[in-house]
């Protein structure tokens, strides 16, 4: 078990690993002074599976518990379920002092976390990831938000939560295709920020995928200490600083759009680091060895290099128009100068950009 605190710039929220933590959310609740009701959202799958622990546990705690179970899937990010949530609060009369806990993915954490920030301009949120992407990127950070059919996460706020409790043993549950997908942020983290743990992560790339206790909860610790470094100063991602955590996000939120959500959202993030790697080799920044390592450990950990097929360019581009980072009506792309440092370039040429991305429909190799 690991616990440590979020400076208190970022929410101050207390973060617990710990392997069969969810039978003790119940306690957990209580120990940060809940009482009486929480509201639990959860999808289809994370429900059935986790779902009766964690009502177990609050009633307990003498909690007791709403529920709302919403579809699996990126189509659960959007204003027409967080409108029913809205719903249901409102029936329940629900107030700002009573907790929403989020319990699933991704998609739940950033739905549940939206509809937090926004009920009664705020009330208390407690994550519980049951993804290894959720736990590493999602849950942490305090940026929250619904899909929009001209992009992915643009209707979105800020809201930190309280609590947050992951319990590893939950990654035991996940298609082997979404605990490698989740893996691609952990990589991310590494290219962006610590050259060290990217070696760490190529060392021990069988024991993290069979979720080897002691070396997940370090994975988890160190990937939310990195994004605590990028978040603490730029809290509003206003300054530059954590837009860095965007590395390969500006390519792949469009391929992930682009392609209505085929990919799981770390296989396109791969890809959107394939390409951003491909234009600091091709700007002379990042060495051919450095872009050969980056593209290895991404095939060592089976995620993808290239696309599944053939991409509309064009319409990849266009999506790309959409990207937060685009300021002043340029792109602005996260790019590598070596190994654990990354910049940002906002003068990239574009036909460098395409290029970058017609690439990706064929197997990509370093060079300049």
């Amino acid at each position: 078990m690991r616990q440590f605190c979020l400076p208190r710039e970022i929410g101050g929220a207390r973060v617990r690993i710990e392997a069969g933590g969810l039978h003790h959310i119940g306690t957990e609740l209580a120990r940060e002074g809940f009482s009486g009701r929480a509201f639990l959202v959860a999808d289809e799958n994370t429900h059935r599976r986790f779902g009766s622990a964690v009502a177990q546990s609050c009633a307990d705690a003498g909690i007791s518990l709403l529920t709302a179970v919403v579809p699996p899937g990126e189509g659960s990010k959007s204003l027409a379920t967080s409108s029913i949530l809205y719903d249901q609060l409102a029936q329940a009369n629900w107030h700002r002092d009573e907790p929403i806990v989020a319990l699933g993915g991704g998609v739940v954490t950033d739905l549940a976390g939206f509809v937090a920030a926004t009920w009664l301009r705020g009330t208390p949120l407690v994550s519980c990831p049951t993804s290894l992407q959720a736990a590493i990127d999602a849950a942490i950070g305090g940026k929250c938000g619904l899909n929009h059919p001209a992009g992915k996460n643009l209707i979105g706020a800020f809201h930190h939560p309280t609590l947050v409790l992951i319990d590893p043993t939950c990654f035991e549950s996940l298609p082997e295709r979404a605990l490698r997908a989740g893996l691609a942020e952990s990589i991310k983290h590494a290219l962006i920020a610590d050259e060290s743990f990217l070696t760490w992560q190529e060392q021990r790339c069988d024991e993290i995928l069979g979720l080897d206790g002691p070396t997940i909860e370090e994975l988890l610790e160190r990937n939310i200490h990195i994004k605590i470094g990028f978040v603490q100063g730029d809290t509003r991602d206003t300054i530059g600083s954590r837009i860095k955590l965007n590395f390969g996000h500006t390519v792949g939120h469009a391929i992930e759009t682009h392609l209505g959500f085929e990919l799981l959202h770390g296989e396109c993030v791969a890809l959107g680091m394939v390409a951003a790697a491909w234009m600091s080799t091709r700007l002379g920044m990042l060495s051919d060895a450095s872009h050969h390592r980056l593209l290895s450990v991404l095939r060592r950990f089976e995620l993808p290099t290239k696309a599944p097929g053939p991409l509309e360019v064009d319409a990849i581009l266009a999506l790309m128009e959409y990207d937060k980072k685009v300021q002043a009506g340029r792109r602005r792309f996260v790019l590598l100068e070596e190994i654990g440092r990354a910049v940002v370039h906002d003068n990239v040429p574009d036909d460098l950009v395409r290029d970058s991305v017609s690439r990706l429909s064929r197997e990509p190799a370093p060079g300049r």
